[in-house]
């Protein structure tokens, strides 16, 4: 942050978002968990104060479709800026994605094409390996007659 000072409601949302390093969590997942931990932190504070966190880099911002709400991960522990994600469209998961052949697609991009692409906000969306499994059990069921 750019000053050393903290509200009593910037540290709550920093904690929280530090403690579940590798998760995200909407504005309102964030408000909704103060308000059960009898810690009530207004609506616009959660917002505003994220928004600080985004700007000052403790923070990552996603949107990860049209019309879904952002989310938001403690950034320090992520190394986001420099892997790639995946959303599954059923249960809503995010998989953080190192791999060595997008990086090779990212490299040749810049190399060839002069383009820098934002590994850390690039979002492939599919069906999830959990999601693909329930499914095909499912129809093994269906099939088995079970």
């Amino acid at each position: 942050m750019r000053t050393a000072y903290r509200t009593r409601a910037q540290a709550e949302i920093l904690d929280f978002l530090k403690a579940s390093s590798g998760k995200h969590f909407t504005a309102a997942e964030i408000w909704d968990h103060f308000s059960k931990e009898d810690h009530p932190i207004g609506t616009a504070t959660v917002y505003r104060q994220l928004e600080k966190f985004v700007e000052d880099g403790i923070v990552r911002k996603y949107v990860l479709g049209p019309g879904e709400c952002a989310c938001y991960a403690y950034a320090e522990d992520l190394g986001c800026a420099t892997h790639f994600h995946c959303k599954c469209e059923r249960c809503g998961r995010l998989i953080h994605l190192d791999c060595d052949e997008l990086q090779e697609i990212r490299a040749h991009l810049k190399e060839h094409h002069g383009f820098a692409w934002d590994t850390g906000k690039t979002v492939f969306y599919g069906i999830c390996d959990r999601c693909q499994e329930g499914t095909e059990r499912k129809n093994n069921e269906q099939r088995e007659g079970i």
